[in-house]
């Protein structure tokens, strides 16, 4: 058997410092996440709370009632090849007001109706609620 001499055996082989300290980094996260000291995540961010008001709740499931049919009807309509050939843009427009209700239920459903805004992820939606009042609003 021929042995190079640039090979190093393994047990003779030492990491480099910064390796070693990398490891024992590691060695003691790995400690406390089993010990239930610490985490692999940070905590969520807190959320913006359930309204407190009924009327807010019922207006939150409805939006979600239409939601779920229309995604029964994106479903039936997208099974036709002709008329996905025909209307495929239209048809997406489907998904995009799923994604709308499904924000500004949210939104309704909201304790803190600013922060629900904050996290619309729909930018157009977003800046649309956002924008600034044209009108003095009361309320």
């Amino acid at each position: 058997m021929i042995m190079h001499t640039y090979r190093t055996p393994v047990a003779q082989y030492q990491s480099p410092e910064h390796q070693r300290e990398v490891d024992a980094a590691q060695a003691r996260i790995r400690a406390d996440i089993e010990a239930g000291r610490r985490s692999l995540f940070r905590p969520p961010p807190p959320g913006p709370g359930r309204s407190e008001a009924v009327l807010d709740e019922r207006i939150a499931e409805e939006l979600d009632v239409v939601i779920r049919q229309l995604e029964q009807l994106g479903d039936i309509l997208s099974t036709d090849p002709i008329l996905l050939h025909r209307h495929a843009a239209s048809l997406q427009s489907i998904d995009l007001i799923q994604q709308v209700l499904g924000h500004l239920g949210r939104v309704v459903a909201a304790r803190d109706k600013t922060m629900a805004v904050d996290r619309v992820t729909l930018t157009a939606l977003k800046a649309r609620l956002q924008r600034k009042a044209l009108r003095v609003v009361s309320g």
